[in-house]
């Protein structure tokens, strides 16, 4: 070895050493910070952008911006919320495949993300729980969940932009594997899998992959069952009809291209189903990724209010009022004829008043030229397909100008209703489906129409297969509804009774009609 060689050794012996020393002492710094703040960590300034000027914010002073409400009000344990502090250690929920593979991500010059999240009347320790760093700006006026969420990407300078509700925990390497995703196909929309956080506790726990996005036919979200196919990997990315719980991240310019949420939508509602027909119907997919796990308090009702949306007596509150004006606008821009699945469902919808016109609601669809209704029946939702295939008739069941309503009496019981004539316009108003393969008349809580002893009509759960099934089935005789066991009609002889007796072909007291039917009447 040469004299240089030989020189150089000590030299770089030294450069390790002191290399090494460093990063001891970067640890030690690292681990004195997180002693002191594991309780209440600390975390960078909060950049607030509020009115004409700005500020920098500190995390206490944040927190301490959290309205005086009780703890019923945003319904999680705020004081457990407020002493957690802003960073915690969740468990991991992830499969061993996700933790062992590697990602493979796009250049960092193009994968810079942007997160939106909207809140009001939310506890500012929830907010800030795993989401340092955050820009605010505060809107003039209370404008909503979807006008804000489509300002927030407006103003975002990522290439992709992810939604986050507010009551939301990020969990460990949860961003990789959505990026990844969405470098393989930039019409594609991602949705972590999400890990339920109880209300009450605030405990973590682990979320089902065996579960997707879906709606029904009152343009409510529903959890859909799967399956998984022979030697699918649970953790693996599966397709999904809708989005679970409004998170979900895709790229940004896409999403403008889509005209990002609809604008014509109020307030809170409804958005992300729209969103989800929009993109199946327009060139686009939706994914859920498993290896992606994201915490979502899913709460039992609304932190906040509806602001009234119009003066028009329809013994609705604002929130039902929103979300009819909501649903109704996806109706008429989307259902194609289907439309009239959810107006015999929600019939008071009907009376929403809108303040565009049917171009106006069609406009992208024709700009984009975008797939019918019926093809996102058949390719992307076959769940709601086959409910729309099972029934004969469905909606509200009018007698003259009132309908028949199962209202519930004050009982724990599903089954102790009073069955009367009521407004077809309630907002609760019974919705009945008839069966095509049983005859069955069924509710929404799944409880069939009977006749029982002495003739006297009873609502019991429904029987798919039991001994009380024959007991439960009728046939349409024109508008009439025959009981198949007793060979009676279903009677309304005076104001406030319902009875069974002998049909009779033109009688107005027996003439029962389905707001949709969908075969024809025997």
């Amino acid at each position: 070895m040469s004299a240089s060689g030989k020189c150089c050794r000590p030299r770089r012996l030294i450069f390790y050493i002191i290399a090494f020393l460093i990063c001891q002492l970067i640890l030690v710094y690292q681990f004195i910070r997180f002693e002191r703040y594991k309780d209440v960590p600390a975390i960078e300034p909060l950049h607030h952008a509020i009115d004409s000027g700005e500020h920098f914010m500190d995390w206490r002073e944040f927190i301490s911006h959290t309205p005086l409400r009780s703890e019923n009000f945003y319904q999680y344990n705020l004081p457990l919320s407020d002493i957690l502090g802003v960073i915690r250690n969740l468990p991991s929920t992830r499969y061993y495949g996700c933790m062992t593979r590697p990602f493979n991500l796009p250049p960092p010059l193009t994968s810079k993300v942007s997160v939106v999240i909207s809140f009001h009347n939310e506890a500012r320790s929830m907010l800030l729980r795993d989401h340092p760093g955050l820009i605010f700006r505060r809107n003039q006026k209370r404008m909503g969940l979807i006008w804000s969420r489509n300002r927030g990407a407006f103003l975002a300078s990522g290439h992709y932009v992810l939604f986050l509700d507010s009551h939301c925990e990020v969990n460990e390497e949860w961003l990789e594997p959505l990026l990844e995703r969405l470098d393989m196909n930039p019409h594609l929309a991602v949705s972590p899998l999400l890990d339920p956080i109880d209300p009450t506790t605030l405990s973590y726990r682990k979320g089902n992959e065996l579960l997707k996005g879906g709606f029904d036919w009152s343009l409510h979200f529903h959890w859909l069952k799967r399956q998984l196919a022979i030697q699918e990997l649970p953790e693996l990315p599966y397709k999904s009809p809708a989005f679970a719980g409004g998170v979900l991240m895709m790229s940004r310019d896409w999403f403008l291209k889509l005209g990002s949420f609809n604008s014509y939508l109020k307030i809170w509602g409804g958005e992300s189903i729209e969103l989800a027909i929009k993109l199946w119907l327009c060139g686009g997919q939706i994914e859920i990724v498993p290896c992606s796990r994201i915490g979502h308090i899913f709460r039992r009702r609304h932190a906040f209010d509806f602001p009234p949306q119009s003066d028009q007596d329809q013994q609705l509150s604002p929130a039902q009022e929103t979300y009819l004006h909501n649903s109704k606008i996806i109706a008429e821009s989307w259902l194609d004829e289907y439309k009239n699945m959810f107006y015999a469902l929600r019939p008071v919808a009907r009376r929403i008043p809108l303040d565009h016109t049917y171009y106006e609601l069609q406009r992208l669809r024709r700009e984009r030229q975008c797939q019918p209704f019926e093809w996102y029946l058949r390719h992307v939702n076959p769940e709601l397909r086959l409910h729309f295939d099972e029934l004969s008739a469905t909606g509200t069941l009018r007698n003259e100008d009132r309908c028949l309503h199962a209202r519930h009496k004050d009982s724990d019981s599903d089954t102790d209703s009073q069955l009367i004539l009521a407004s077809c316009y309630l907002s609760d108003v019974t919705q009945w489906s008839m069966l095509r393969s049983t005859g069955q008349l069924s509710t929404q809580r799944e409880l069939c129409l009977g006749v029982g002893l002495r003739m006297q009509l009873t609502l019991q759960p429904c029987d798919r297969n039991g001994t009380t099934a024959k007991g439960q089935q009728w046939r349409r005789l024109g508008t009439h509804l025959l009981h198949a066991e007793t060979h009676l009609c279903l009677d309304n002889p005076l104001k406030d009774r319902l009875e069974m007796s002998t049909c009779r072909s033109h009688a107005v007291s027996q003439s029962f009609q389905f707001a949709l039917e969908m075969e024809g009447q025997t």
